[in-house]
C-alpha cells in the first residue's frame, strides 16, 4: 500500500500592523484629527511604518496596534511644532522687512531674485537652516536649539547647502 503524503495548506498572507488595512485607516484618522492636512497623511503613515521597524527591530514594542496609534498621535503633534516653527520664522522675517524696507538698486533686486529661486531648490532641512542663519542672523547653536538637532548636523546643513548654492549662482552667472 502506498503511504498518503498530508497536503500541508499553503500559509496564507499574513497581516501586519504595517499591512492591515484596518490599523492603516486608524493611523489615517489618528493623523486626521490631530490636524495633519489631507495631502500629507500619506507622509504620515510613513514615519510612523518607520518608527514601528525601528522599535521592532530593537525588540521595544509589546502592542504593535497600541503603539502605532501613540507614535501617530506624536507625529500629528511633531507637525505641528514644525508649522509653528515655520509661521515663526516668517513672521519674523517679515517684520524685519516691515521695519527696513529694501531700497536697493535694480541689480541688488536681480541679486535677490536670484537667490531666492536657488534657495527654492535646496531640500527643505537645507533651507531652514540657511534661513535662520543668514535671514534671521542666529547663532548655529540657536539654531541648533531651536530646531532640536546636533549642532554638528547644522553645521553640515549649512555647508552642504552653502555649496548647492554657490553651484547653483555660478551657473546662473550670478556670481
Amino acid at each position: 500500500m502506498a503511504a498518503r503524503r498530508t497536503v500541508r495548506p499553503q500559509a496564507r498572507h499574513t497581516r501586519t500592523p504595517l499591512t492591515d488595512p484596518a490599523v492603516i485607516s486608524r493611523i489615517r484618522a489618528v493623523l486626521a484629527l490631530g490636524g495633519v492636512p489631507w495631502d500629507q497623511l500619506d507622509d504620515g503613515i510613513q514615519q510612523v511604518r518607520l518608527k514601528l521597524l525601528e522599535a521592532t527591530s530593537h525588540g521595544q514594542v509589546r502592542n504593535e496596534e497600541a503603539w502605532l496609534m501613540v507614535v501617530a498621535a506624536r507625529v500629528a503633534a511633531d507637525w505641528h511644532r514644525t508649522q509653528k516653527r515655520d509661521t515663526a520664522l516668517r513672521q519674523r522675517l517679515a517684520n524685519r522687512w516691515s521695519r527696513w524696507p529694501p531700497k536697493h538698486p535694480q541689480e541688488d533686486r536681480m541679486l535677490a531674485l536670484a537667490v531666492a529661486d536657488a534657495l527654492e531648490t535646496l531640500p527643505p532641512g537645507q533651507r531652514q537652516v540657511l534661513a535662520l542663519r543668514f535671514y534671521a542672523d542666529l547663532t548655529v547653536r540657536d539654531i541648533a536649539g531651536l530646531l532640536d538637532i546636533p549642532e554638528g548636523t547644522v553645521k553640515s546643513r549649512l555647508h552642504t547647502a552653502m555649496g548647492a548654492m554657490r553651484a547653483c549662482l555660478s551657473t546662473q552667472e550670478v556670481i
